[in-house]
């Protein structure tokens, strides 16, 4: 802790996405001071940092698939069986895991000693098997809280145990499935972005109130839904060159929303080569473009790249941002230095359904 009134905590993330996560953090919380990034293998990245206030805003947070009270970070493990009796100390007399688990409880109010669950992680070469980590925070835990009640589903309090390498995190879970899952599309389709990638897309195009914004490939709509949850805006536009597609997007967004005209938010079906746009008419774009198990057969995929970046050149204003995913790291370079227009500006290597993409960060030159 760097401050009495600071308080420590982590953030889950798709595997990448902790880096963007932090740009969100700091933008709305200014007093946050940054931890360390880690990683859970393929699984999650994490982001750990402290700050002060309300931990309840940290629910908002759209690049986050889950929210800790951080209890421990050791670094030093041994990966030794000598481990788990270090565990046992730091979880039943550690101050830090104290610490957070009064936070969490001030958080929370429960009327009486609450529930409880242990939920054990272990990536790399150990001594133990992973149920003996488990087994020696739960031990722990009844040490520490004899009061408390173990259940095996839906305790009022989860306790994360990882164990990465030789780096322990235990976290107290503040947030629940419904951040993951923070909306019910009315038409799901195979291969559809996670909202946390998506909203990590939006967060780099840098909203603004006057955008006008564009996903030429908008799929169901899922980065559509994030750059209209991302704040207030002039225009959202998105379509897709099959109808399947469309009709999806046009079932999951609100075409009508208290106090905005319906042409706030349209959905066309249209060539990504060809958009029915006028130049320089749109402000930031950002789209998944097809790979990996997305792609169609016979695809022509460098056609379709360059075809929809040198649209994108067009019809983005001078100034204006594009965000692109994919995993053809070299076809997406190849075909930005063909546009004179176009400039990457950084990149984020990041796991999306079972492969490694990367979100490029692009400017419209003037």
């Amino acid at each position: 802790m760097t401050a009495n009134t600071a308080t420590s905590y982590y953030l889950q993330t798709m595997p990448g996405v902790e880096e963007i996560a932090w740009l969100e953090v700091r933008r709305k919380f200014p007093d946050a001071r940054f931890g360390a990034y880690s990683f859970a293998k393929d699984q999650n990245g994490l982001l750990l940092f402290e700050m002060s206030g309300d931990p309840g805003g940290l629910l908002d947070l759209r690049t986050a698939e889950d929210v800790f009270f951080l209890a421990i970070n050791e670094e030093r493990m041994t990966r030794g069986r000598q481990d788990l009796q270090t565990i046992n100390e730091l979880v039943s007399r550690g101050e830090d895991f104290g610490r957070a688990a009064n936070s969490f409880l001030r958080h929370l109010k429960p009327s009486g000693p609450p529930t409880y669950r242990v939920i054990s992680r272990k990536y790399g070469q150990h001594q133990y098997r992973r149920i003996d980590l488990e087994t020696a925070v739960l031990r722990a835990i009844q040490q520490r809280y004899p009061r408390w009640s173990e259940v095996e589903d839906g305790g009022q309090i989860e306790i994360w145990a990882n164990m990465l390498g030789s780096q322990l995190i235990v976290g107290l879970r503040l947030s629940d499935r419904s951040m993951r899952h923070r909306y019910q599309k009315r038409v799901e389709l195979p291969a559809s972005l996670r909202p946390s990638v998506a909203a990590a897309m939006v967060l780099l195009t840098e909203p603004e109130e006057g955008d006008v914004f564009l996903d030429p490939m908008c799929g169901s709509g899922t980065i559509l839904l994030e750059r209209i949850n991302a704040g207030p805006y002039h225009q959202v536009l998105g379509g897709d060159v099959e109808d399947t597609r469309v009709t999806a997007a046009r079932q999951n967004l609100p075409q009508q929303r208290k106090g905005r005209k319906a042409d706030k938010i349209i959905v066309r079906q249209w060539d990504s080569r060809q958009l029915p746009l006028d130049d320089g008419s749109v402000h930031k774009v950002a789209t998944n473009l097809p790979f990996g198990r997305q792609l169609s057969a016979g695809q022509n995929l460098e056609a379709l790249y360059q075809g929809t970046l040198h649209e994108l050149a067009r019809v983005v204003h001078p100034g204006g941002k594009i965000v692109l995913l994919s995993s053809e790291y070299d076809l997406v370079k190849q075909c930005v230095r063909r546009e004179e227009k176009l400039n990457i500006l950084t990149g984020y290597s990041v796991a999306v359904l079972g492969h490694w993409g990367r979100i490029y960060l692009i400017e419209r030159l003037s």
